[in-house]
């Protein structure tokens, strides 16, 4: 997601200072970050979950929530576009590590792939945001994405910026026109990929990306929320950042 770069992070670096984190007598309760119920924020012909903000990289945007077996649930379509949402979430990962969210994937973006720099197109990512003080362009950002063509599980560094990491969370056909749950330790996901604690998350960004292939993809997402649940008290392994896809940097499911 070659996109997210200091105009994309100043709006959470700003807003950063002034967010307060969870109290901690909150510690038992689930973060709700969105399920798309109205109200919804109307912004010309799209419908935007109320809170979240339109970012168009390329093209035209077509985001829309829709009805799906009696819930609302976020729709992305693309036409090589690169369109995202995001809002600001300010959270301590070592109170609420757990990220869990709903996708579906209808249509994948055809020979995009994330290891190659004028085909890095996803049908769908979901990516946190981690500023980091005193300069915005020092902020760290995770990105959990369907890709077409690099296998589940791969972690790779995006090649136009460094600071970015996918971890391939589906990948392919096999899953797709299915709602499919996802759950990750993002506190975990941090230390293995940064090699350190991670600093509070800053901001959620749900995105689809097709210009460079110049092709369409649809995808859906629905409930996403931050849970409390017990992670195990790791120790960081060495720092290390990869250009490439790389063996030793297979994160299990």
């Amino acid at each position: 997601m070659k996109y997210i770069r200091s105009a994309f992070l100043l709006p959470f670096v700003i807003i950063f200072v002034a967010l307060a984190a969870p109290d901690a007598s909150s510690q038992e309760t689930t973060l709700l970050v969105t399920d798309f119920t109205p109200p919804h924020t109307q912004n010309g012909h799209l419908d935007l979950p109320k809170g979240w903000t339109l970012k168009v990289w390329q093209g035209t945007p077509d985001v829309k929530i829709v009805g799906e077996n009696g819930e609302s649930v976020l729709r992305l379509r693309s036409d090589k576009a690169a369109v995202s949402i995001y809002r600001e979430v300010t959270l301590d990962l070592s109170r609420y590590p757990m990220l869990s969210w709903r996708w579906k994937v209808t249509k994948l973006p055809p020979n995009a792939d994330a290891r190659v720099i004028n085909r890095d197109d996803q049908a769908a990512g979901l990516y946190v945001i981690f500023p980091r003080f005193p300069s915005f362009v020092n902020s760290q950002i995770i990105g959990y994405i369907w890709e077409t063509s690099v296998p589940e599980g791969a972690v790779l560094q995006s090649q136009k910026n460094s600071m970015v990491h996918y971890i391939v969370v589906r990948s392919g056909r096999r899953e797709l026109n299915k709602w499919v749950t996802e759950k990750r330790n993002v506190l975990e996901d941090y230390r293995r990929v940064f090699g350190q604690e991670p600093p509070m998350v800053g901001g959620i960004s749900l995105m689809i990306d097709t210009d460079d292939t110049r092709s369409q993809a649809e995808s859906y997402f629905a409930r996403v929320e931050f849970s409390p649940e017990a992670t195990a008290n790791l120790k960081p392994p060495p720092n290390r950042f990869v250009k490439f896809l790389a063996p030793e940097l297979i994160l299990p499911k």
